[in-house]
């Protein structure tokens, strides 16, 4: 039977598969991967540079473990000073799980939901129509 931080680690990984092709799945995982770092249930190995740096020549990204998976998350100036940069195993693959994509989005909104907004809101008043006032007779309603 497997732990709750596992089916969590499971289904981060699968959100993590389909991240490139719906880029908004990216801020599911970070948000998991957050909560479990406040609870314990993960912890940061330090920084590697990323294989794949985008635009830029370096970037250094935090290895997270949770469970039998590696997971890679952005550095922020924090991490950058308090982490040592460490060499990443390139042997090392996360298992071999499947779990469907829905399945795991659900898990993972159930783990850690959205933040719910502030009950302040501002209410949008509509704008009053304005008649138009010009040359043309036919902007301002009226017929020949």
């Amino acid at each position: 039977m497997k732990t709750k931080t596992q089916v969590i680690a499971i289904a981060i990984h699968i959100i993590n598969k389909h991240a490139k092709n719906a880029p908004s799945l990216y801020s599911i995982k970070h948000r998991a991967i957050q909560q479990l770092l406040k609870e314990g249930r993960a912890e940061k190995l330090g920084l590697t540079y990323s294989l794949n740096p985008g635009n830029t020549l370096q970037q250094l990204v935090v290895s997270i473990k949770i469970d039998d998976f590696l997971f890679h998350l952005p550095s922020t100036k924090e991490d950058r000073k308090t982490l040592k940069v460490i060499e990443e195993d390139p042997n090392h693959r996360n298992p071999k799980v499947s779990m469907p994509l829905k399945r795991a989005k659900h898990i993972l909104e159930i783990y850690s939901p959205l933040p719910k907004p502030s009950g302040v809101h501002k209410r949008s008043i509509p704008k009053p129509y304005t008649l138009y006032i010009g040359l043309s007779t036919y902007l301002n309603g009226k017929n020949k």
